[in-house]
């Protein structure tokens, strides 16, 4: 019976999805950001969905700017989201072609190189602007890159999301085998994806982030240590009038000389760096709804802890 039940669940869920989809699809693009832009109003003031996390990562970041500000920027960055979903939401039903001509991309030089040079690539992105379109580009524009996969708990539509990916021409593998199947691409030229922005947990490294100390991925540079592969940051964002853009700039680290350990810390350090200087020049196009700093140093102070701050109201 709740096998059943779970089935039934399952297809309307499915259901739901696709119907939004081809809806978001059929919609002019400015119209799908306006309604996307009115979704993330209601989910600030209405739902309020995460807003307590988000509220504290903002003052956490930003401790210079009045409450007014935080709580300004929280709800644009709400919006923000709410077109980002709505965006997505296209990408299951739309052509290559469609998702290529969304997203402007600034300058290919980058990953043109990285693709001739034959060791592959890792291409270093974060949860900003709206990085599913940048990958979406990246594959459907012929550059061969492997991307994990979460499977979803509804297997309708992790088959529809499966098959935006395969339309778009990505390869992708299932998380738990990602490590074997990344080297495995760098080895044979092609590029892998990695987002390497949320809270690590005890296997990552502490390493200062708007500010504050944040648990953070070694994957990347272990990756690029193992098998010489160019590391290349890949940035979505937005512009005021709603058009989304995309960058690709190579990630320069000196490592030469140095222990695993600090070769490691350099090159995520770099990557911090640089996605701090995208976040504060498009302070809202961040996903600021996850516990970035959840996971603390072991040798800090209770005194000297980051705690949630109560709600700006």
């Amino acid at each position: 019976m709740v096998s059943k039940l779970r089935q039934i669940k399952h297809l309307f869920e499915y259901a739901g999805v696709l119907l939004l989809a081809r809806l978001a699809a059929w919609l002019p693009f400015p119209t799908v950001q306006k309604i996307g832009r009115g979704i993330g109003w209601l989910a600030f003031h209405g739902v309020r969905i995460r807003r307590r996390v988000t509220i504290a990562n903002l003052r956490r970041a930003f401790p210079e700017k009045s409450a007014a500000e935080i709580l300004a920027l929280a709800e644009s960055t709400y919006r923000h989201f709410g077109m980002m979903m709505l965006e997505t939401l296209r990408l299951l039903t739309i052509q290559p072609d469609e998702a290529r001509r969304s997203i402007e991309v600034v300058d290919t030089a980058a990953i043109d190189a990285a693709l001739s040079g034959g060791k592959g690539a890792i291409l270093l992105t974060g949860h900003m602007g709206n990085w599913e379109y940048l990958g979406a580009w990246v594959s459907s524009s012929g550059y061969p890159t492997v991307f994990m996969f979460q499977e979803q708990a509804n297997p309708h539509v992790n088959r529809l999301i499966r098959q935006f990916r395969e339309r778009m021409g990505m390869e992708v593998v299932p998380r738990g085998m990602a490590l074997r199947s990344y080297l495995k691409a760098l080895r044979s030229g092609r590029f892998v994806a990695v987002v390497a922005d949320q809270d690590a947990g005890r296997n990552g490294i502490f390493i200062p982030f708007m500010g504050h100390l944040a648990s953070t991925a070694t994957g990347p540079a272990r990756f690029a240590l193992k098998t010489g592969a160019p590391l290349i940051m890949a940035v979505s964002y937005r512009e005021p009038d709603g058009r989304l853009k995309g960058c690709f700039e190579k990630l320069e680290v000196a490592t030469e000389g140095l222990e695993d350990a600090e070769a490691i810390q350099q090159i995520m350090e770099a990557y911090n760096r640089k996605l701090e200087a995208w976040i504060r020049a498009y302070p809202d196009q961040w996903f600021w709804m996850h516990r970035r700093w959840k996971t603390r140093p072991e040798t800090e102070q209770p005194s000297k802890a980051v705690t949630a701050p109560s709600e700006i109201s």
